[in-house]
């Protein structure tokens, strides 16, 4: 069958299952989107050899079989899971080939993907093998990475604070990422601005640059200033969007900042 894009969207009332083998047997399916179902496959199928695109939308699928779909995909190309709340476990995801990763998933553990170069996560934590959080090592598998996009993300705290002292620096670097995305985002403390500033310098050749703050959180009032970031430069950063910031001294002295470190910004 020379089916190539298959795209199978179900009511939510509808209660159906083994969806997959409806068409398990199109072998040269190259595009799939499936939304609303429960995905239980046979235990005669291996996967699709030939798919390059995968889409799954608020469907019912257990961890260990997640993990068989992507891993039975060898050409897997681009793949997004908008599954956020339907896993507990942490899923881990094979796929050498992939280029573009678009997760709303709770936890998750990326083995190398050296040709990912769009990668966007949203109510995430990221996990080793031992299950253990470690946003170092998670960086260390994107060579290739160019936009990065952080949505939700419950916190910003890539690397722990030594002797109660927040980082300026993180241990490595992403030379390839030319857009950087950070939505949903408090940055109503210092801790948070540092956070994000050290991101921020870890990608030397950073582009575009876009901030949707979320002020839905109170918190106290704080005066004092963000240290530890004055030799910061944005030699690359051409163009800037922020939205939601409200004058909060955190994300006020978040904006000087980028404002008197990036020299070739383009004022329109």
């Amino acid at each position: 069958m020379a089916l190539s894009i298959f795209f199978l969207d179900f009511r939510p009332r509808v209660n159906h299952t083994n969806c997959l083998l409806h068409f398990s047997t199109c072998l040269h399916l190259k595009h799939l989107i499936l939304e609303g179902c429960i995905i239980l496959p046979p235990p005669s199928f291996k996967g699709f050899d030939k798919l390059t695109s995968l889409e799954l939308r608020g469907v019912k699928i257990s961890s260990e079989l997640l993990e068989s779909l992507i891993s039975g995909c060898p050409l897997l190309e681009h793949l997004a899971l908008k599954i956020s709340y339907t896993l507990r476990n942490v899923i881990e995801i094979n796929a050498p080939n992939l280029k573009s990763f678009d997760g709303n998933i709770r936890s998750l553990c990326l083995k190398p993907i050296p040709l990912l170069e769009k990668l966007s996560l949203a109510h995430w934590g990221w996990y080793d093998g031992a299950n253990k959080f470690c946003i170092t090592k998670f960086f260390e598998f994107f060579s290739a990475l160019k936009h990065l996009h952080f949505s939700n993300i419950i916190t910003l705290k890539f690397v722990p604070a030594v002797a109660g002292e927040l980082p300026t620096r993180l241990p490595f670097q992403l030379n390839h990422v030319k857009r950087l995305y950070l939505f949903g985002h408090c940055l109503c403390k210092l801790c948070e601005v540092s956070y994000a500033l050290c991101l921020m310098r870890s990608m030397p050749y950073l582009q575009y640059l876009e901030i949707e703050v979320n002020n839905s959180v109170v918190v106290a009032p704080e005066s004092h200033e963000v240290e530890g970031f004055s030799d910061l430069t944005f030699d690359h950063l051409m163009e800037i969007k922020l939205d939601g910031f409200i004058g909060r001294n955190p994300q006020m002295q978040l904006i000087k900042l980028l404002l008197a470190k990036s020299p070739v910004l383009v004022r329109e």
